[in-house]
C-alpha cells in the first residue's frame, strides 16, 4: 500500500513540472468496487467522473496552501494513469523513481479491479532502470530481487481476481437456478393449498349445515384461509344450483 509521505514544512518556490506514468488496463468490477479499494488507502482524496476515478495524493503545498508536490492517478474503464508534479530543486530522475513506486503501489491496491498486461508494467519499470544507477544504493541483482518479488505480486494478485470472478460467476448462476426452483416450489404450494369449487361448496354447505342454516362469509374466509370475494361466488353459485336459498 502506498506510504503517506510528510509534508515539506519549508517554503517553496517556482513552478512544478508535470510528467506521467500509463499502462493498459481493463476494469473488471464496477466503479463502487473500485472505490472501496482506494477508499482503504486513508490520505488519498477521491474524485469522481462520470465512470472513472482520480486520486489525488497531496505531499506538499505552496505557502498559498494550494497543493505543490503531488500526483493525480487517473482509474479508467480501458487505462491507469498517473500524473505528478515535479518541484523546482529536486531531481527529475529522483522524482520518477519515488513517482514509479507509487504508482506500482497504486496499481497492487486495485490489483482485484483490473485485468493489466504485467509486460507493460515490466516495460515501465525496465526503461526507469539506467536511471536508478545513480541514486539506489543496492546491487542490481538485489533491486531486480525486489521488482520480481512486485512482479509476482501483481501476477498472483490476477490470478486471484481471476478465480474470484470465476466463482461469482459460478454462484450467480446457482443463485438464479435456485431461485427459479424456488419460484416453482412456491407455486406448486399455493395451488395444493388452494381448494377447488367443489370442495369449497362442500364446505360452504358442511358450515351452513352447523351453523344453523347461517354462513358469516367473513369468519368462513378467515377459518378457510379463503378471499371473501370467492366465497360469496361460491354462494351465488350454489343458491343457482339449488342446493342452498337465500333468506330474505
Amino acid at each position: 500500500m502506498p506510504e503517506k509521505k510528510e509534508e515539506r514544512k519549508e517554503e517553496v518556490v517556482g513552478e512544478p513540472t508535470v510528467s506521467g506514468f500509463r499502462v493498459k488496463a481493463r476494469r473488471t468490477s464496477d466503479k463502487g468496487s473500485l472505490l472501496n479499494a482506494l477508499s482503504a488507502v486513508s490520505f488519498l482524496e477521491i474524485a469522481e467522473e462520470k465512470d472513472e476515478l482520480a486520486a489525488i495524493n497531496v505531499e506538499s503545498r505552496d505557502i498559498q496552501k494550494n497543493p505543490y508536490a503531488f500526483s493525480i492517478t487517473y482509474f479508467r474503464g480501458n487505462t491507469i494513469e498517473m500524473l505528478y508534479t515535479c518541484v523546482p530543486g529536486m531531481s527529475p530522475r529522483m522524482r520518477r523513481l519515488m513517482a514509479l513506486k507509487y504508482f506500482l503501489n497504486m496499481l497492487t491496491v486495485v490489483g482485484g479491479c483490473y485485468e493489466m498486461d504485467t509486460r507493460e508494467i515490466v516495460q515501465l519499470f525496465e526503461a526507469s532502470l539506467s536511471e536508478m544507477e545513480e541514486f539506489v544504493t543496492i546491487k542490481y541483482g538485489e533491486l531486480f530481487s525486489k521488482y520480481d518479488e512486485l512482479k509476482s505480486e501483481v501476477d498472483s494478485l490476477q490470478k486471484k481476481a481471476k478465480a474470484l470472478t470465476e466463482a461469482n460467476d459460478s454462484l450467480s448462476r446457482e443463485n438464479h437456478w435456485m431461485k427459479e426452483q424456488n419460484d416453482k416450489l412456491v407455486l406448486r404450494v399455493r395451488s395444493l393449498e388452494t381448494h377447488s369449487d367443489s370442495v369449497l361448496m362442500s364446505k360452504v354447505q358442511e358450515w351452513i349445515s352447523d351453523h344453523g342454516g347461517e354462513i358469516n362469509v367473513s369468519d368462513f374466509s378467515k377459518v378457510h384461509e379463503v378471499p371473501e370475494t370467492r366465497v360469496e361466488e361460491i354462494l351465488n353459485e350454489l343458491i343457482r344450483l339449488g342446493y342452498i336459498e337465500a333468506k330474505v
